[in-house]
């Protein structure tokens, strides 16, 4: 369960939590399963935070600072996930159905069932990333200007050309 502490921290907005992760470098921020729906987190610092579980569903996350953090499981279901930093994340079980990602740095993340039904990936830089199949790709919008490892890659090219394709086109 998320530290009440770190929830209420967050809930009185970005600038505040960003400012109290500068104050106190040396906490490991604790918002497992917490409730964040209806939050504006464009542009927070999450690095190295547990967000196990953490519900964002459609949120505004633009920008937010994901880097080494665990997500396992988050719900960012329909959220604006637009250049997040997620490099070395755990992505593992999370929920990014229908969610944007449009530039976002996901290098490095395990992505070991991560659900990514319909959403954008446009953009993204998905190198090094673990735990990959062809099947979390078949129903993604957009793979458009995306690097990926030419493991997955390449048969996903073969497969599916249009993921491919620009979508302004």
């Amino acid at each position: 369960m998320a530290n009440q502490e770190h929830v209420k921290a967050i809930r009185q907005g970005v600038e505040h939590w960003n400012n109290w992760r500068a104050q106190n470098p040396d906490i490991v921020p604790d918002l497992a399963w917490a409730n964040l729906v209806g939050i504006d987190l464009a542009g927070a610092n999450f690095e190295g935070t547990n967000m196990k579980l953490a519900f964002c569903r459609g949120g505004n996350l633009e920008g937010a600072n994901f880097r080494n953090a665990t997500l396992y499981g988050i719900n960012l279901e329909e959220s604006n996930s637009k250049g997040t930093n997620m490099e070395g994340a755990s992505l593992e079980g999370a929920h990014l159905r229908k969610a944007d990602l449009t530039g976002a740095n996901l290098r490095d993340t395990n992505m070991k069932l991560a659900n990514l039904q319909d959403a954008i990936l446009t953009d993204v830089d998905l190198t090094g990333a673990s735990k990959l199949t062809l099947e979390q790709f078949e129903e993604v919008k957009s793979l458009s200007g995306t690097k990926l490892d030419s493991n997955i890659l390449n048969p996903i090219k073969d497969s599916n050309p249009k993921l491919f394709e620009n979508s302004n086109s």
